[in-house]
């Protein structure tokens, strides 16, 4: 271990001698988070360790980013070292280093970092408070903050690019700090405070102390198997957890086609644009390998490295099938499915896999096969046979949907029936109440931000229980719908005749489209009406569904009979 000034590394970075190797995932760390490891800079807090494999071997990577936009497109372009020069890859420390990479040189939607040298005090501040104020801003922001005086005429604040006070030479810091005192006509104590917020500044980046870093295979002295390297990789980014192994995988299929990664965050990205819920790298992977006859689990593949060699070649010709399915699934989603938020997934993305092979297998669907398609994709979504069975998943694929033809919707079915506890379209739509709101909204697209609404009782709860309803009548999905969190706040335990009439606040009085829009009317959510509510709603929504489905309700419920 050894310490290395941040400027040191910073510069290390613009010059593309550090980067960061093909198989770490890109930048995460939100704006809160940047902030405070700017402000335990300041404070001279250790800032933890760098991982740095340096070598001459040809490997992918990426440069950092410096220039971070919130949604970025998903990077898909990796330039190749070309063995002629020494490059160190960041093993472990991307989050801190970009981060400060961020501060230093660049900028988060396109503000760039400041701080107010007039902060700094500790006084009244608890320690897990942020001392020094630091912030993103625009021109206009910083210009607007720099004008505001308190009540007795004195600056409040001092923004200053932060990549500006840390290129001051800190012999000259406290000189630069006096002259801009004094512009400012500082009180005794808040140019002392300035001016060691100034110097602090300049000094930090200077320092060896904030961070350490750990070289491995440095100056070429020793050599660890590239295998080797991908391990450490997985152990100090994980502990070796299986949710990483997909990185320790993806490296491993690197070394045999170098491309592999660029071509999955192609498909993932495509297929995103159209999908109501993200498609992300391992998600396409998973379906590959499935595609060509593998198990999805990384964990199983990456103890096997022979086999992982042998799967490679294979690939390519799997997500040339495999991109336009992912396209067609996220069109179905929308278009046909009519769900338009990844909260009615429930974090079930597995749930999907079967169907993109399918369609990768079966690439032009006609009419009635779409039908079953979408009948497939409520079955599974609702039922969550697969939510956090991916072994089940897998076998189901490969047993199910690899052939030519309409897809196995029977054996989806009776593999529902056989692990839950549904047999019918009632239990279905009561096995995922916000899919069955989904589908009594024909889709909600309210605000176009279905993932801010709240899900709430339409008859009060506080008040059936009251009144010895079951709790099973109580939350039985007709007694739900979708509200604004605004509108829900303003609701309590109004009765529902009264609350539709005055919804509070500036909201008007819903109306007749807006009640039949919900699979409501004015006589249902009267007073002593709620058993009347749960006996029509229910029977209009799974009206809805059948009409969705395209199916009568005997032929739907028969599909799980074989159970």
């Amino acid at each position: 271990m050894k310490s290395m000034v941040i400027r040191t590394l910073i510069q290390m970075v613009d010059d593309r001698e550090l980067v960061l190797p093909a198989m770490q995932r890109p930048f995460v760390w939100q704006e809160e988070r940047i902030l405070r490891l700017m402000d335990s800079l300041m404070r001279l807090f250790p800032l933890g360790s760098l991982l740095v494999w340096d070598t001459e071997e040809a490997q992918r990577y990426r440069p950092f980013t410096k220039d971070v936009f919130t949604g970025d497109k998903a990077i898909i372009n990796f330039p190749t070292a070309d063995g002629q020069r020494r490059l160190k890859y960041v093993l472990d420390g991307q989050q801190r280093l970009t981060s400060m990479y961020i501060a230093l040189r660049g900028s988060l939607d396109h503000r760039r970092a400041y701080l107010d040298v007039l902060s700094g005090s500790s006084d009244h501040k608890d320690p897990g408070d942020m001392y020094y104020d630091f912030r993103f801003l625009a021109g206009t922001e910083v210009t607007q903050l720099n004008a505001e005086v308190d009540e007795h005429g004195q600056v409040k604040h001092r923004f200053i690019l932060f990549e500006d006070l840390a290129s001051i030479d800190p012999t000259r810091a406290l000189n630069y700090a006096f002259t801009l005192a004094s512009e400012l006509s500082l009180d005794e104590a808040r140019r002392t405070r300035l001016m060691d917020t100034v110097n602090r500044a300049a000094a930090v980046v200077r320092s060896e102390k904030p961070l350490q870093v750990i070289v491995i295979d440095e100056y070429g002295q020793t050599h660890t198997p590239i295998e080797e390297i991908l391990e450490v990789f997985v152990r100090v980014n994980s502990g070796g957890l299986v949710l990483q192994k997909s990185d320790l995988l993806m490296s491993l299929l690197d070394l045999s086609w170098n491309d592999v990664q660029p071509a999955l965050l192609k498909v993932a990205h495509e297929a995103s644009a159209l999908s109501p819920v993200p498609i992300d790298r391992d998600m396409v992977l998973k379906s590959t390998l499935l595609l060509i006859g593998e198990d999805s689990r990384f964990d199983r593949l990456v103890s096997d490295r022979d086999r992982v060699r042998d799967i490679a070649p294979r690939l390519e010709g799997a997500l040339e099938l495999l991109g336009p399915a992912w396209n067609r699934l996220a069109v179905l989603l929308r278009d046909r499915c009519r769900i338009y938020s990844p909260r009615f997934f429930r974090r079930a993305t597995n749930t999907l896999l079967p169907f993109v092979v399918h369609l990768a297998r079966n690439p032009e669907p006609n009419q009635a096969e779409n039908k079953r398609l979408v009948t497939g994709l409520y079955i599974a979504l609702m039922g969550g046979v697969f939510s956090g069975a991916e072994a089940r998943m897998g076998s189901f694929t490969r047993r199910h949907c690899h052939g030519q033809g309409p897809f196995p919707l029977e054996a989806l079915a009776r593999e529902t029936a056989y692990h839950r506890p549904i047999t019918t379209l009632e239990q279905l739509l009561n096995a995922h109440v916000d899919l069955a709101l989904n589908i009594a909204h024909g889709g909600i697209t309210v605000d176009g931000n279905p993932d801010a609404l709240e899900r709430d009782h339409i008859f009060p709860k506080a008040r059936l229980r009251d009144a010895g309803v079951s709790e099973e009548q109580i939350n039985h999905y007709a007694n739900f719908h979708f509200l604004r969190g605004k509108d829900n706040r303003n609701k309590t335990d109004k009765p529902p005749h009264k609350w539709f009439a005055e919804p509070g606040g500036d909201a008007p009085a819903y109306t007749e489209q807006d009640m039949a829009e919900r699979l409501l009317s004015w006589d249902l959510v009267q007073e002593g009406m709620f058993p009347t509510l749960i006996e029509e709603r229910s029977s209009r929504i799974r009206e809805a569904a059948l009409r969705l489905f395209d199916l009568p309700a005997a032929e739907f419920d028969a599909l799980f009979g074989g159970a």
